[in-house]
């Protein structure tokens, strides 16, 4: 199904319209519905405004953490949780991390924000994510690998939507790990394998 014409992103914090905010980056006109303040952290600036441009979603990036929807940056930075990170994460900032620093990867986090990707299917569990849940999402799954290794021995996640388990398998790819999504409806879960 084509994405409606005006994108409200995911995050519960996102601006509304009525808040004073400079235009989005390249946004296409009557599509500002909903704005979504991005703050990069070590991530390239550039390849994240041209990834707006190219979806023309209400998105712009912003220079102050403290005007920032949402907190975008690598895993390797998530992984060393600087005192920025994890201050803004404790005000509830939710963080999103890209495995690297390409515009592969900002247009995946603008087609997750905005609902855009084409081939996403949902379970019928999914809905808004609650301010963080990305993050701990990303940390369980973070202590399941570590989990995984030391043990050698299969490690079952708490449930999760579609959004979050796609996550939570990308992160277990990452760590060269195989992962299933096992259960049904709002029980569905990642279980990471060893090896």
């Amino acid at each position: 199904a084509a994405p409606p014409s005006s994108p409200s992103p995911r995050w519960p914090g996102a601006a509304e319209a009525a808040t004073p905010a400079p235009p989005p980056t390249g946004v296409a006109p009557g599509r500002t519905s909903r704005i979504l303040r991005v703050f990069p952290y070590a991530v390239s600036r550039s390849k994240l405004e041209r990834a707006v441009r190219k979806f023309k979603v209400p998105a712009y990036v912003v220079e102050d953490l403290a005007e920032a929807d949402v907190i975008l940056t690598t895993k390797g930075q998530e992984r060393r949780q600087p005192r920025k990170l994890r201050d803004a994460q404790a005000r509830g900032v939710p963080l999103h991390v890209v495995r690297s620093n390409t515009v592969t990867q900002m247009e995946s986090f603008l087609r997750s924000a905005f609902d855009l990707n084409e081939e996403r299917h949902d379970d019928g569990d999914g809905g808004d994510d609650e301010a963080g849940s990305e993050a701990a999402a990303l940390r369980e799954a973070q202590r399941g690998v570590e989990e995984v290794r030391s043990s050698r021995r299969p490690v079952e996640l708490a449930p999760r939507n579609s959004y979050l388990r796609r996550l939570q398998h990308e992160l277990a790819e990452s760590h060269h790990l195989t992962s299933r999504s096992r259960g049904d409806g709002p029980y569905r879960r990642v279980v990471l394998y060893p090896g």
